[in-house]
């Protein structure tokens, strides 16, 4: 039986050719024919409204996902320049703030630079640079020490005002104890009335403790250094007088001072030399 199969397929082989070839034939010879003379316009004319149906339900799927290749391009596209833009706009505002911070410190330098102009002579400046452990430290760390000229005992001032006074000097570094200290005792004149008394320093500010009940103090007045200790140089501004109450049951005043100079943010301070404490620095 195997036999009879295989000598029919090799039977029907060579009937099969030669229709292969007349059908290859008749094709290439309709598609030359179309392409001169057209004339399969006819038979597609008249299949084309057939088509119709079928191409018009495979075309929305293919919008579709042209439309949701599209969304996802555009999405990513979106994202990425969204990225961009904060990047940028990060850079941009690191910038803004570097430039502000070197513009306030140059402000700062110009002040302090105007105070040598004024007449304020034998002057280290210096930069600090740290205040130590603690952020509320009541002390400061700056960049200048005994090499630099720097003794114990030097006032420091910044572009407002008394700051504190160097109590360690190293080779590189001296130390500044604040005026806000509570071990700091600042020997004051009211520049308004010329009446000298003692400014504590109280851990966050400073006070008068012993200021009469019977003298003339007003909230807006000036207090100076009055030079009396030989600590500090005579007229440098420490505070302005914020609080002025008659207490009962003493003969005080209950004060509160503000201190003039940024005693925590100043960026770069002044040294003044201790060898001319009796001249007055500010006029």
């Amino acid at each position: 039986m195997e036999r009879s199969s295989l000598r029919f397929d090799e039977a029907k082989g060579p009937k099969l050719l030669p229709r292969f070839v007349v059908y290859v034939a008749l094709a290439a010879g309709l598609m030359v024919a179309d392409y001169r003379f057209s004339l399969m316009q006819p038979v597609r004319a008249a299949v084309m409204p057939m088509l119709y149906p079928a191409q018009w339900l495979a075309n929305p799927p293919v919008q579709l996902y042209q439309y949701f290749a599209d969304l996802s391009q555009s999405k990513s596209e979106l994202l990425e320049q969204n990225r961009q833009l904060l990047e940028e706009n990060g850079r941009l505002k690191i910038d803004l703030q570097r430039d502000k911070v070197n513009t306030d410190e140059l402000h700062e330098l110009k002040k302090l630079y105007g105070l040598q102009q004024k007449g304020i002579h034998n002057v280290i400046g210096a930069e600090v640079i740290s205040n130590g452990k603690d952020p509320l430290s009541e002390r400061l760390i700056i960049g200048k020490g005994g090499q630099d000229g720097l003794k114990v005992g030097d006032a420091v001032i910044d572009q407002s005002g008394l700051i504190g006074l160097l109590t360690q000097v190293h080779t590189q570094s001296a130390e500044i104890e604040l005026i806000s200290s509570g071990q700091s005792i600042v020997p004051v004149a009211v520049s308004r009335t010329g009446e000298r008394n003692l400014a504590y320093g109280n851990g966050n500010g400073l006070d008068l403790r012993y200021f009469p009940t019977g003298s003339d103090l007003k909230p807006g007045d000036i207090l100076l250094t009055s030079g009396l200790d030989g600590t500090y140089p005579a007229g440098i501004p420490v505070a302005t007088v914020s609080k002025v109450v008659r207490a009962s049951g003493t003969p005080y005043y209950d004060t509160q001072l503000t201190p003039l100079a940024a005693l925590r943010s100043s960026r770069f301070v002044l040294v003044l030399s201790s060898a001319h404490s009796s001249h007055r620095w500010f006029h």
